[in-house]
């Protein structure tokens, strides 16, 4: 007899909408707060992350509509029975950079993070590589349990992010949040871009919706998961804003780490908590570079479909290495995150709407041909 392990089963909608939440919160909120603070001034940036929430939210539930009209379809399957399979060629090509540039950026990241706070003696080039070892091994066994991972680790990180508020506000100071309303609307808009690309991720909803259980409550776990990011956002943002002011955050790399580093336990009985936070962070930041990885793969099947599995991941491996390691410094490293953030809006959110609108359309045409010749 077969026995199917619990990694087979369904996801629930509760956990495709942890899912969304360790998608999205990656390496971008280590450094969300510093990109808020410097295009915003005292506490304004709050402005930023609700209007920007606010669109991740509509953009969200439009790409989650996408995944739903598929049906039980793949979602490149589904784009070839709307615009033909030359059009879907190039958007698997699209999303393929997107999701291979994203597991590569995710792991720079963690690599760079690493150095700065662990592994100081140790070359970048060593911890990228290793951790895209570990992605890759991850991502060769069963997909759905790849996805359970989520499960498994987001609890951790949710408890984590309590401690740190809970203990961090005994050195919060309210008038660092002072004056109000100050900034002006320009700044207020730079500041959401900034928001928006730490929101990015969502889109995975096209591709993992075959794994869910019921797959029509899609938009609603979308939507919870965009809305439970945004929360943790804003309450760390209060709190790095509280802690070290405007001016202070614009200055430290990693505010949040920084701010792990702040907290100290009633009888000093755990020492340096901030190893614990970013060993927990270390799982979140894995599960988004796997789920990026996983999803370059399959577009990489569809676009190349006789290769096997194995193939296809020794071949993305190599070429995650090298863009991972392309940029040399800091405005190398934010200018390979622009660019994804651009591939993630044109080929992960406005393309798939496209399709959306187009479906929606070509279907009106087809009742229109239809009650003509009836």
């Amino acid at each position: 007899m077969r026995i199917n392990s619990y990694g087979e089963k369904p996801l629930s909608t509760l956990e495709m909408g942890m899912t969304i939440v360790s998608m999205l919160i990656g390496v971008g909120i280590l450094t969300l707060p510093r990109s808020v603070a410097t295009y915003t001034s005292s506490f304004d940036g709050w402005m930023s992350i609700l209007l920007a929430g606010s669109i991740a939210l509509l953009a969200g539930w439009l790409v989650s509509k996408v995944a739903v009209r598929a049906g039980s379809k793949p979602f490149l399957e589904y784009s070839v029975t709307l615009v033909g399979r030359p059009v879907t060629y190039i958007i698997a090509a699209l999303q393929f950079g997107y999701f291979l540039g994203f597991c590569s950026f995710e792991t720079r990241a963690i690599a760079n993070i690493s150095k700065q706070y662990l592994f100081d003696r140790t070359p970048v080039e060593y911890i990228s590589l290793v951790f895209i070892l570990v992605v890759v091994y991850g991502v060769a066994g069963s997909r759905s349990g790849l996805l359970r991972l989520n499960v498994l680790f987001l609890p951790s990180v949710l408890i984590m992010v309590t401690i740190v508020v809970s203990f961090g506000y005994r050195w919060f100071e309210f008038d660092n949040l002072k004056p109000f309303f100050i900034t002006p609307p320009i700044s207020i808009a730079q500041g959401m871009k900034e928001v928006v690309y730490s929101l990015l991720g969502f889109e995975i909803i096209l591709y993992y919706i075959v794994f869910m259980e019921r797959p029509e409550k899609a938009p609603k776990a979308v939507m919870s998961g965009i809305a439970l990011t945004v929360f943790i956002y804003l309450v760390l943002y209060n709190l790095v804003i509280g802690i070290f002011s405007n001016i202070g955050a614009m200055n430290i790399v990693y505010p949040t780490i920084e701010l792990a580093k702040e907290i100290q336990f009633p009888g000093n009985f755990f020492e340096r908590f901030e190893s614990l936070f970013f060993v927990i962070w270390i799982m979140t930041i894995y599960n988004t570079a796997a789920m990026g990885f996983d999803l370059a793969n399959e577009c990489l099947s569809f676009l190349f479909k006789k290769l096997t599995k194995r193939y296809r991941l020794l071949i993305i491996a190599p070429i995650a290495y090298i863009i991972c390691m392309t940029p040399g410094d800091m405005a190398e490293f934010t200018t390979l995150g622009n660019i994804i953030s651009y591939m993630a809006i044109t080929s992960g959110i406005l393309l798939p709407i496209s399709l959306l609108m187009f479906g929606g359309k070509k279907k009106k045409e087809e009742k229109a041909n239809d009650k003509s010749g009836a």
